[in-house]
């Protein structure tokens, strides 16, 4: 692999920088997509979708591989004086839209959504009730102190 532009190399259009950057960065999503599962797999989800099959020596090596091709694909853009776009969503409001994502599940766990599914009784009635009110509290806790540590940051 060449590092770096050859002397008198020509610096790529607006276009051609455009193509390198939107590759570069679809590279960097499925690295993005590797660490996932790599998180996924070790992570404490009741719902696993990977099973931890790798050794940690594989891990590692994953996660060097994952920062050897990072490097690299940055020293492909500053090399062509291709500049990488900045982040415009910033991860509180990611969280925020997942977050009203699984209020509306959490909101589908009560009585006259189950009831869709077949009869609900009393005692179940009042348990889904309770269920879904207990998550609904949880979800605006972190939703409240997402709101706070914004509004905190932003008075500095």
């Amino acid at each position: 692999m060449n590092e770096g532009t050859e002397p008198g190399t020509p610096s790529p259009n607006e276009h051609q920088a455009r193509y390198i950057r939107s590759t570069c960065e679809y590279i960097d999503r499925l690295l993005t997509d590797i660490e996932g599962v790599l998180d996924a797999s070790a992570s404490g989800s009741v719902f696993l979708r990977y099973s931890a099959d790798l050794t940690p020596l594989q891990r590692g090596a994953i996660e060097d591989f994952i920062a050897c091709l990072r490097a690299r694909l940055v020293r492909i853009l500053d090399d062509r004086g291709i500049a990488r776009v900045r982040p415009a969503v910033p991860a509180s409001h990611a969280i925020r839209g997942s977050l009203i994502a699984i209020e509306i599940a959490a909101e589908e766990l009560r009585p006259k959504h189950v009831r869709a599914y077949g009869e609900v009784c009393g005692g179940m009635a009042t348990e889904l009730e309770a269920i879904a009110g207990e998550l609904h509290g949880l979800i605006g806790r972190l939703d409240r102190d997402l709101g706070e540590a914004a509004g905190d940051s932003r008075e500095e």
